[in-house]
């Protein structure tokens, strides 16, 4: 087996020389006889290992027997070991989750954290040929697309699983050889959930009544279509790149029309890849998720939205599609904007610099939409920059009458949620300028301006 497990590393590179590896330890068989092996051939590469195990809180007293087993076993290698304990039920229904993926995403949460604490390049845990075929078989009878069908991958940014090609009863059998003596989960002896029935029912049954290497088969289906996968999503990730027109750490907008003309193939991989942008991990979207967000899409209705695993909100404003995470911040904001200084917003993430010049000194009128001028001889208050308030009028450059901000902001097609977040300079409460948008008719620059005020605003 270990000769086995040394034969993939270099097939696949997982390990290089001087690697810190942390090694995911459940106190089971697979990850039981992973870190025994790592182990063996930690001089060969250099190697330095920490194990890390989670406590999910599901067994009571024997998890707490697993823990302890798992910081014994440890200690024997004489390797630090990282344990933590959650509350992956509570996390479950707090989070719309099934158990199975609240504990996935806890378990490399706290991976991710003892890596970056140990400055660990690499995350090793114990998954088996028997759980790839076991995979791949589930999402079959339940219903995947060909991501899905991939199954389990030998390696993906940092997670490396040396055990991948390598069948259950060899493990076990290295266990059995080193006196190991690995926890086991009686609950995976039971029929009590559909991985179980999978493994102890329906692989037998077929393996018996219709294909004795039917293991063997689903395991090379899996890396046939993770071939074809990865050509897919290589494109997927360059339209992606593309649509994205905005994109801050809570957020991110992409053009609906053209989404919609997108292949279907690629319009499921650009959802999924806008939830791997703001949540930072991969897989978060299930296909109804996904179909959920495509089902939006079609109706293009402003202002509907859906909420998604993990806070993740996806909406439809006017003829972009939105991507968000976290609570809307509305908060209001007023300041005074000093003359012939720079001011900055931390509301805004930027700045606005203000000057008064002579009329001589300004050659050229800029018409950029972050940088402009007025007449300062109109100019009857203290400046300042504020966000929109109830009741709020304006009179839009090149109109006669005024216009309520409420109802400009319809006719510019600015989502509900954005109003708040743009900033107004005013002339004491009169509106001189929507930033980005329009100045005010009352103080655009005439034959007769002796004095212009210049404002210019920069984002970080």
């Amino acid at each position: 087996m270990l000769d086995k497990m040394r034969k993939i590393i270099e097939d696949n590179n997982l390990i290089e020389q001087g690697d810190r590896i942390i090694v995911a330890i459940s106190g089971g068989p697979d990850s039981v006889c992973l870190l025994h092996a790592l182990y063996q051939i930690r001089e060969e590469y250099n190697l330095e290992l920490y194990g890390a195990h989670l406590n999910h809180n599901f067994r009571g007293i024997e998890a707490q027997i697993d823990a302890q087993y798992v910081s014994n076993l440890c200690d024997d290698l004489n390797i630090l070991c990282f344990i933590k304990s959650m509350d992956v039920p509570q996390y479950a229904k707090e989070n719309g989750l099934s158990p199975e993926e609240a504990g996935r995403i806890l378990r490399y949460d706290f991976f991710e954290e003892v890596a970056e604490r140990v400055g660990a390049t690499k995350i090793a845990v114990a998954h088996n040929e028997n759980d790839q075929a076991e995979t791949v078989l589930m999402r079959l009878l339940r219903g995947t697309g060909l991501q899905g069908l991939t199954a389990i991958h030998i390696n993906r940014g940092k997670i490396i699983r040396p055990l991948l090609n390598i069948d259950r009863n060899s493990i076990e059998e290295y266990c059995e050889i080193h006196k190991l003596s690995p926890r086991i989960d009686k609950t995976n002896l039971e029929s009590i959930y559909k991985r179980n029935k999978i493994r102890l029912e329906l692989i037998p049954y077929l393996e018996e009544n219709y294909n004795p290497n039917i293991k063997d088969n689903l395991v090379k289906t899996a890396e046939i279509l993770k071939d074809d996968f990865d050509f897919i999503e290589e494109k997927a990730r360059e339209v992606y790149k593309e649509l994205v027109n905005l994109q801050r750490d809570d957020s991110l907008i992409l053009p609906l029309q053209s989404i919609k003309e997108l292949h279907p193939a690629l319009q499921s991989r650009v959802i999924r890849l806008s939830a791997e942008q703001l949540l930072g991990r991969q897989e978060v979207l299930e296909y109804k998720h996904v179909q959920n967000v495509l089902e939006l899409i079609e109706r293009g209705a402003t202002g509907k939205k859906i909420v998604l695993p993990l806070g993740l909100v996806a909406k439809i404003s006017y003829e972009n599609l939105c991507f968000s995470t976290g609570e809307e911040d509305n908060k209001l904001f007023h300041y005074e904007l000093p003359l012939e200084d720079t001011f900055y917003m931390e509301e805004l993430k930027g700045s606005f610099t203000v000057r008064v010049v002579d009329r001589g000194e300004v050659k050229e009128i800029s018409r950029d939409k972050y940088h402009k001028c007025f007449d300062y001889d109109q100019v009857k208050s203290i400046l300042n920059v504020r966000n929109r308030r109830e009741g709020d009028r304006f009179y839009p450059l090149g109109l006669t009458g005024s216009k309520k901000l409420k109802d400009f902001f319809i006719d510019y097609k600015i989502d509900r949620n954005e109003r708040d977040r743009i900033p107004l300079v005013c002339d004491g409460d009169e509106i001189m300028w929507i930033v980005g948008l329009r100045i005010s008719e009352k103080y655009k620059i005439t034959d007769k301006t002796t004095r212009i005020l210049e404002i210019i605003f920069r984002n970080d």
